[in-house]
């Protein structure tokens, strides 16, 4: 009997220690702009209650909006701008598809301490409790969900000054859709979770699986890809003639580096409308854009130059070009890769890494091209048999 109840204890140690502990869980979809959720222990037993919200983003920012559910139409929304008085509007809406969301006075919200302009009124903050926002007119969450849908969208632009809750609000910019994991959002205790905390955190808690949204994964991806492509496959493909004679499996392993290429390229136009940085007013973006446009030329030239061979049985114009645009290119590449580290401030490994590999693989490079230049001229001096 004395063995259960401290077991018994002990589990409820452990459990209240765990639920003490936690923080809410939050997502930043793009640089500045951050939303969380905390669920006080009680409201996620009992699947009801209260559960507190917070908007954060820069003043640079018209409005921003936090929603439930996986799409606009049925989502029970909360609009955040600022009031011209130093604070900000919380403003409860119901999303009706792609047209503003309406005003809806049966959201029970409050605007907590916290709220307002901060960092030198860079940024806006609404700390918010929702009394009612386990079950609303479209929908309902649990609020013990593993894989809870939200919702949000940003505008850029003018402050809407307003303490209206049903200002006016233009069309966003962008919106993002992911789920949390609100059992990570639990707290102990049913009161604002964001006072005295840390205001600039701007990393991800309890996202979901199945939420790709975030452009600092998609920017990781973009140039994991674009590395690979530029600083291993397009080198070792170009070393694969020179060392092996065998066209076929060079013009396939360069294609297949083409294709990520694209792939790569494509990462990277996402992350930079998600971050919204226009393509044009970075160095990175704009040699890689030239470069990856150029590089629909390369395969072009290469079966021009593989005809030329068959044919001649040896070296033309065309060969050269292909041969010479191609390491014009690849060199363009791997400093544009160098500037994309740049731009992403990148951590100082990240560089040295890039460094050692683009080393090592041009030294591979000029190795292979060496020795075709050499199996070239033994095979040119042999005798020709008439």
């Amino acid at each position: 009997m004395v063995t259960s109840y401290l077991a018994a204890a002990a589990l409820s140690a452990l459990a209240y220690s765990t639920v003490a502990s936690a923080e809410p869980v939050q997502y930043c979809p793009i640089e500045g702009i951050c939303y969380q959720v905390a669920v006080p222990s009680s409201s996620a037993s009992s699947d009801s209650g209260n559960i507190y919200l917070q908007l954060r983003a820069p003043t640079s920012y018209s409005w921003v909006a936090f929603g439930t559910g996986s799409a606009m139409a049925g989502s029970n929304i909360f609009v955040m701008y600022q009031n011209g008085a130093g604070n900000v509007t919380i403003s409860p809406r119901s999303g009706k598809g792609h047209i503003m969301p309406q005003y809806n006075s049966a959201t029970q919200l409050e605007l907590l301490d916290g709220s307002g302009l901060t960092n030198n009124d860079e940024t806006m903050i609404a700390n918010v409790r929702c009394g009612n926002c386990a079950s609303w007119s479209g929908g309902s969450m649990s609020l013990a969900s593993t894989g809870s849908d939200w919702i949000a969208a940003w505008k850029e632009g003018d402050a809407i000054d307003s303490t209206s809750t049903d200002a006016t609000i233009q069309q966003h910019d962008a919106h993002d859709q992911w789920t949390f994991d609100l059992t990570q959002g639990t707290v102990s205790d049913d009161a604002n979770p964001y006072v005295g905390v840390r205001q600039f955190d701007n990393n991800n808690r309890g996202v979901g699986q199945g939420s790709f949204a975030d452009p600092r994964t998609l920017i990781l991806g973009h140039g994991i890809i674009m590395a690979i492509v530029m600083v291993v496959m397009y080198p070792l493909g170009s070393a694969l003639m020179p060392l092996f004679g065998k066209w076929l499996l060079h013009a396939s392993w360069q294609f297949l580096a083409f294709l990520l290429m694209w792939a790569g390229f494509g990462l990277g136009i996402v992350a930079s409308q998600r971050i919204k940085l226009d393509i044009g007013s970075a160095h990175h973006t704009i040699l890689g854009t030239v470069v990856v446009c150029l590089m629909v030329v390369q395969p072009v030239l290469g079966w021009f130059h593989h005809r030329y061979f068959v044919k001649h049985q040896q070296r033309g114009i065309v060969s050269h070009a292909h041969i010479w645009y191609g390491r014009a290119l690849l060199t363009m590449g791997v400093v544009n890769g160098g500037l994309g580290l740049q731009l992403a401030e990148a951590p100082r490994t990240f560089v040295v890494v890039y460094e050692v590999l683009a080393a090592i693989m041009f030294a591979i490079y000029i190795a292979s091209a060496v020795l075709g230049q050499v199996r070239r001229t033994r095979r040119n001096r042999q005798p020709k048999n008439f």
